[in-house]
């Protein structure tokens, strides 16, 4: 079994919201104990479009199996395993700097971003306090294949259910210009 995230193009924040609604999946299938891995560049997409029966204008962004892992992995699939190594996380100063300084919601919700998933774990994603909302970005140019703006809704995801722990709730104000994705705007500016 397979989710396939399909969008229609150019709508605004397309692949923003694909991360985020389809991060909010994969984390649901994994609490079921299901395995998953968000599959944004190595996929035929014409067997994806065939499988979800795709409309003019839309297009497939990503993919994830959902199932149960093997117990064992045949040899050639640990030497693709290796070459694809998890690359070490990037720091909070360097994804969110001058984050000691925030409210307890904006740090912890940077933190859980910090674990997010990201396309060959690049962490595109730079946060940064803006009059009491939390802004998220992406650093360097965008890729066509998987965006960064993609890999953006994913930790726009793990941000909103961190602040949710810290009892913050908001909404994400989408479409941003530039390099700015989003901004994560609560509910109250007194929430700390």
């Amino acid at each position: 079994s397979a989710m396939v995230f399909v969008g229609r193009e150019g709508d605004l924040a397309v692949q923003e919201a694909i991360g985020y609604l389809g991060e909010g999946l994969v984390l649901e299938a994994t609490r079921l104990g299901l395995t998953t891995c968000w599959v944004g560049g190595f996929f035929k997409s014409s067997v994806a479009n065939a499988a979800v029966g795709i409309q003019a204008g839309e297009r497939a962004y990503a993919v994830t199996p959902v199932g149960h892992a093997a117990e064992h992995i045949p040899q050639s699939e640990r030497l693709i395993y290796g070459a694809g190594r998890t690359k070490p996380r990037k720091s909070l100063d360097e994804i969110a700097p001058g984050h000691e300084g925030w409210p307890a919601w904006a740090q912890e919700g940077v933190r859980a971003a910090q674990v997010a998933p990201s396309a060959m774990h690049r962490q595109p994603w730079r946060f940064r306090m803006d009059d009491g909302e939390l802004v998220v970005g992406y650093e360097g140019a965008d890729t066509p294949k998987v965006s960064k703006r993609l890999d953006c809704g994913i930790a726009m995801m793990h941000v909103e259910l961190a602040a949710r722990a810290e009892g913050v709730f908001g909404a994400w104000d989408v479409g941003l210009a530039d390099r700015d994705v989003a901004r994560f705007v609560p509910d109250t500016h007194d929430a700390e």
